[in-house]
């Protein structure tokens, strides 16, 4: 809120970009590791279908690391430019209250019975909660590299429009 008013669309392409090209398939790429991963450490082989209670620790694995990395991506979107380690984690206080409400909804949804049941998931075993633990570097490490791509790709646009005619 300090600076001058900016006068853009909420949404644009950049943003667009960064949550369908970046941010997004890494969320999706570290669930889908994590509920494999979990599958086949559990004795799943592709092809057999694997148990009630196998299943139901993997989706909520996969689960948890969705929430994961959507919490890893709130504190990303703070800043358009630094990474969320320049940001720091303690700025807003109402995100922090924000995430902590989250976590509690995920442990509702995967702990209480009947809710779980609905789901089709349950709380992740210790395998599971590290699984899903890797969506929050995966996304804290894929948003800084989009956005020194990014800032690389509008500092050589500048130059090229900058440069003068040569006569």
């Amino acid at each position: 809120m300090v600076g001058p008013l900016r006068r853009r669309a909420v949404i644009d392409g950049a943003l667009l970009r960064r949550a369908f090209g970046v941010l997004g398939p890494t969320e999706a790429l570290t669930a889908i590791l994590a509920f494999v991963l979990l599958l086949m450490v559990g004795g799943w082989t592709v092809g057999t279908p694997p148990g009630g209670a196998l299943l139901a620790v993997a989706s909520g694995t996969a689960f948890t690391a969705v929430v994961l990395g959507q919490m890893a991506n709130a504190f990303a979107c703070r800043s358009e430019t630094r990474s969320v380690l320049r940001t720091g984690l303690l700025g807003n206080p109402l995100l922090l209250v924000a995430v902590g409400l989250e976590l509690a909804m995920l442990m509702v949804f995967l702990g209480v019975p009947p809710i779980a049941g609905l789901l089709g998931g349950t709380v992740p075993d210790t395998l599971g909660r590290s699984l899903a633990l890797v969506a929050v570097p995966a996304v804290w490490g894929a948003d800084p590299l989009h956005k020194r791509h990014r800032a690389g790709a509008a500092h050589r646009g500048a130059v090229k429009v900058a440069a003068p005619s040569a006569r």
